[in-house]
């Protein structure tokens, strides 16, 4: 997470924005996190030394990191949904009425808020970070509109070719624009020329897996550093106290004896693997799937339920969507044509009533209600080379 936070920060530095970019659960959130918080209370550095004569249990310390964007730093949150508009972003106008009749009142959003806050003399903050989460999930194009040219820094006040901001909802009497009603309840006024100030930054997430959103527009997507987040085994082994060096390959020695975090961690490699060479690594499992299985369980048969769980609620329902309409590759990765030779296996094609010829497709069934025998034999047997 460290080094993601850094390629962040950098490209901020350079006047870049940055896209998160990855399936579900590979730690886009948790990344956001530690980047509010990191903007809230910049960490130590790892260089220069502070001397205080004062304090004589701890007379040395390490300065505050120097973060790249001027400190303090507004942080906002939005996220994008189908029924977002341009009106939520940039600019909208709301009904008001007045003595004399219903006008439209012009009522700023999130990117054009920010660029206020920072024209305000009085405001406490010299630099806008905005997380804009889901941004595949509205049409960002649209919601963008011509405020796109603004992701643009050179465009921005003190770049290269810096543009007057566009507002043509709004009317401009005397070089002074009508009243704009800012977010919090501010009332505001805009010259003519006015400038979209420098230091506001985006930081968004976009899922790779999500068929129901709207693709990135390529105009807006160049104006990202793309950040891709990938599923991360390492991050398991590191929850868990495995040495990954040390995870035995399944075989038909020692398939077994598998433990049950050693068998989630190639659990999860063994379904990425065929999901990527199936379908493309933009859809592979996320490690935070599999993050709940708790290391201070007492009884090792409590992981075993706990794995099985997690299957039931969060894998399995992400590979069914996965293998839609694709039901003869989900059953050649259940390994549901080549059971174990003895014992019951858990997945297993349907028979009906009336007949034993078993048709081609799954049995439902539920491993957590399954006894823990017969889940753990089913998950290292689907392991097994």
């Amino acid at each position: 997470m460290t080094d993601k936070l850094s390629n962040i920060l950098s490209s901020w530095e350079k006047g870049r924005n940055v896209l998160l970019y990855g399936p579900p659960a590979t730690g886009k959130t948790r990344l956001i996190s530690e980047l509010f918080q990191v903007l809230g209370t910049p960490p130590e550095s790892t260089k220069g030394i502070i001397l205080d004569p004062d304090d004589a249990v701890t007379p040395f310390s390490r300065p505050q990191q120097d973060l790249p964007i001027p400190q303090p730093v507004k942080v906002v949150w939005t996220t994008f949904h189908q029924s977002y508009g341009y009106e939520d972003f940039v600019l909208g106008l709301i009904p008001e009425m007045t003595e004399s009749g219903t006008k439209l009142k012009p009522l700023a959003g999130v990117f054009l808020d920010a660029a206020l806050e920072l024209s305000d003399p009085t405001s406490e903050y010299n630099s806008v970070v905005i997380f804009i989460d889901e941004i595949n999930r509205g049409n960002a194009a649209r919601i963008f509109g011509e405020f796109m040219t603004f992701l643009d820094f050179d465009y921005r006040e003190d770049g290269r070719v810096s543009l007057p901001l566009p507002l043509r909802q709004v009317k401009y009497i005397g070089g002074q624009s009508e009243t704009i009603y800012r977010v919090e309840g501010q009332e505001v006024q805009i010259p003519s020329g006015f400038k979209f100030p420098k230091h506001i930054y985006i930081v968004a997430t976009m899922n790779s897996v999500d068929r129901a959103a709207v693709p990135i527009d390529s105009a807006l997507a160049r104006r990202f550093d793309r950040i891709e987040m990938r599923p991360n085994l390492s991050v398991l082994a590191d929850q868990w106290g495995l040495k990954e060096s040390s995870i035995p390959i399944p075989d038909d020695d020692n398939w077994e004896d598998l433990n049950p975090f050693e068998t989630a961690y190639l659990l999860l490699d063994h379904l990425n693997i065929a999901i990527a060479a199936d379908l493309g690594p933009e859809f592979e499992l996320g490690h935070g799937l599999l993050t709940q299985l708790a290391t201070s369980q007492t009884s090792e048969n409590d992981i075993w339920q706990d794995l099985a769980k997690a299957w039931d609620e969060v894998i399995y329902p992400q590979l069914e969507d996965r293998y839609s309409g694709r039901p003869e590759q989900l059953i050649e990765l259940l390994r549901v044509d080549n059971p174990p030779l003895t014992g019951s296996y858990a997945w297993t094609l349907r028979t009906a009533l009336n007949s034993s010829i078993p048709a081609r497709t799954l049995t439902p069934v539920r491993l957590s209600e399954l006894n823990t025998e017969e889940i753990k034999r089913s998950f290292r047997w689907l392991i097994r080379s």
